[in-house]
């Protein structure tokens, strides 16, 4: 567990408002709407197990 009660709202915030932006009509293109998701996707993941893969690769923790 590398991420924080604080790091991980965040990332749930963030995670899911990503996949709107291409309909709120911020970012247009199906491959950008694609990506977003994917992102989104990965922080509410991350959130919710509490563990960043990135964070252990350069050694950071938020916990």
């Amino acid at each position: 567990m590398n991420i924080g009660k604080t790091d991980a709202i965040i990332r749930v915030i963030v995670g899911m408002i990503l996949p709107h932006l291409t309909k709120w009509g911020i970012v247009s293109g199906t491959a950008w709407g694609i990506i977003l998701h994917i992102i989104g996707f990965i922080l509410v993941f991350t959130a919710a197990v509490r563990y960043c893969p990135l964070y252990k690769l350069i050694n950071k923790s938020t916990a």
